[in-house]
């Protein structure tokens, strides 16, 4: 009899068992187009065994747990390469966004205002007594002058603009750290364990959300919290705790917000309960990681508003100071045609405090070679005397050869244009001491020109860079894919092998609920025979 009553407590344990695995696969099936969600299983064991006389009988099947089918290693290797692409592709869509301002396949480029600018002194070289030609002259530097000032300002823009994202992506980061944070605690505290997997899929997409805005490195301890370092090994998520990223502007004339680490464990929950850690700044150091963040979009921005960008800003004002200097220098020893005595006379003058030194030829007070030249294009204007009488730009030469119908300096800053070493592309300055004597070459800098290679050479080298960003956030794009397809063979759904299951666990319950019935006629069969 007592057999009888333990198949019935086996049968019923069967039937449990293939509730549990239709419910489980069910699951699956209904997410199979949900993001991010592993497929589960339910794992079974056997019961304990009972002793009668000498031998051992089992006491049916149990649902031991119900597992997310799940490789750590394929993971981690997901979130790395995802906060690399994402590093390497916010690069280039920024580069690309913005090298068109060093694209010369037209009239309008910066090469070719530079060389009508300089072809206009060849036209007054041969009719310097014609004052529509003078007025060409004026219209050329007007045209440069604003071309570049133009350009300038778009990569200040952009600039400006991922300074704002840097910003805001910070708060996502907190956010996202925080629900990360309370994922943790859910998932140690669990019973039993490993049972809540829709939590570990939650905090998996959540990661590698996280992995996309900022370098991130995972641990996992033996509770099965994560521990999310930054790229440095600072701190993000630990435990069930979250450090906060704290965004600040330090001041200055740019204005550019610096990145934050709150150091020790945040103890402000607002509001209570919800798991949102919030900074208490009277009792966490911040520490600044500006720096150290090279990877994800954050990384990406802030390579190229502190890096890339201002290479680009540096070689523009490099250009413009080196253009300023050398026609300066020649225009000073030049005369016009006004009737006026002639005077040394800036073409370029600085707007603000005047020329920096003495051989500046108008450079800006406070530019120069120390500061690589910052701020000379936003300061570049023409000389206002100029604008008003163009018969006062000079195309004589005033001290050597003197007299009307001199064309000589005209001549030379014509020649400007394909003149070697006229760019201070390596910020060595333009200064001679003692002052050179005049036509002694005191106008060349020795590293770089003519004005048109330079150009070519800035248009190339951001274009190479663009290409390479491309290159790199393709490859990084297409690891990824390969790891999310190994990482969906052994994760994802699959809907034959469901539709194999839920036939199993049919089977199953239907051959459960026929040895209950075979029990059941015993044990009615029994009784009936007891009870004659």
């Amino acid at each position: 009899m007592y057999m009888l009553n333990a198949g019935m407590g086996i049968g019923l344990s069967g039937l449990q068992a293939a509730q549990n695995g239709i419910s489980v696969t069910g699951q699956n099936i209904t997410n199979i187009n949900t993001p991010g969600y592993a497929r589960q299983r339910v794992n079974l064991e056997t019961n304990y065994a009972v002793k009668i006389d000498k031998l051992q009988f089992g006491l049916g099947v149990n649902t031991r747990s119900v597992q997310a089918i799940r490789d750590r290693f394929l993971d981690m290797q997901l979130t790395l390469t995802i906060t690399r692409q994402f590093g390497t592709k916010t690069r280039y869509e920024a580069l690309e966004n913005v090298s068109s301002v060093f694209i010369d396949e037209d009239e309008f480029g910066m090469r070719s205002e530079l060389q009508k600018f300089f072809e206009s002194f060849d036209e007054l070289a041969a009719r310097p007594e014609n004052d529509a030609v003078r007025m060409n002259v004026v219209t050329r530097a007007q045209t440069l002058v604003t071309g570049l000032k133009s350009r300038y300002q778009v990569l200040e823009d952009k600039r400006t603009e991922i300074n704002r994202s840097i910003a805001s992506m910070a708060t996502e980061i907190n956010t996202l750290a925080n629900q990360i944070a309370k994922l943790n605690q859910q998932i140690a505290c669990e019973v039993p364990k490993g049972s809540d997997n829709n939590s570990r899929d939650q905090r998996a997409a959540l990661v590698n959300r996280l992995a996309e805005l900022i370098g991130i490195q995972v641990y996992e301890d033996t509770q099965e919290r994560l521990t999310i370092t930054a790229e440095n090994g600072m701190p993000l998520v630990s435990g069930g705790s979250a450090i906060p990223l704290i965004v600040t502007d330090p001041g200055g004339p740019d204005g550019h917000f610096k990145v934050e680490l709150g150091i020790g464990k945040p103890t402000l929950e607002q509001p209570p309960g919800s798991g949102n850690y919030v900074h208490d700044p009277s009792k966490n150091e911040k520490v600044d990681v500006t720096s150290a963040i090279r990877s994800g979009t954050l990384g990406g921005l802030i390579d190229l508003r502190d890096n890339i960008l201002p290479e680009y800003l540096m070689r523009m004002d490099q250009l413009a100071a080196s253009v300023v200097h050398q026609v300066n220098g020649i225009h000073r020893d030049g005369m016009g045609v006004d009737g006026a005595p002639p005077t040394a006379r800036d073409f370029f003058v600085a707007t603000g405090t005047g020329n920096e030194d003495t051989y500046g030829y108008g450079l800006p007070t406070g530019v120069n070679h120390t500061n690589n030249y910052k701020g000379m294009i936003q300061r570049m204007a023409i000389n206002q005397v100029l604008i008003d009488d163009p018969r006062r730009i000079a195309s004589g030469d005033r001290i050597s050869n003197p007299g009307p119908g001199n064309n000589d300096i005209a001549r030379q800053l014509a020649a400007l244009q394909g003149r070697e070493n006229t760019v201070d592309a390596q910020n060595i300055g333009f200064a001679a001491s003692p002052a050179p004597p005049v036509g002694s070459g005191r106008w060349d800098v020795g590293n770089s020109g003519p004005f048109s290679v330079f150009i070519s050479t800035t248009a190339n080298k951001i274009g190479n860079q663009t290409l390479k960003y491309k290159a790199d956030a393709t490859t990084d794009e297409d690891i990824r894919i390969a790891i999310e397809i190994q990482r969906d063979r052994l994760s994802a759904v699959d809907m034959d092998e469901e539709a194999t299951n839920l036939i199993v666990f049919q089977r199953s319950y239907q051959a459960c609920s026929r040895f209950i019935g075979v029990i059941d006629q015993l044990t009615e069969q029994l009784i009936n025979n007891f009870g004659r």
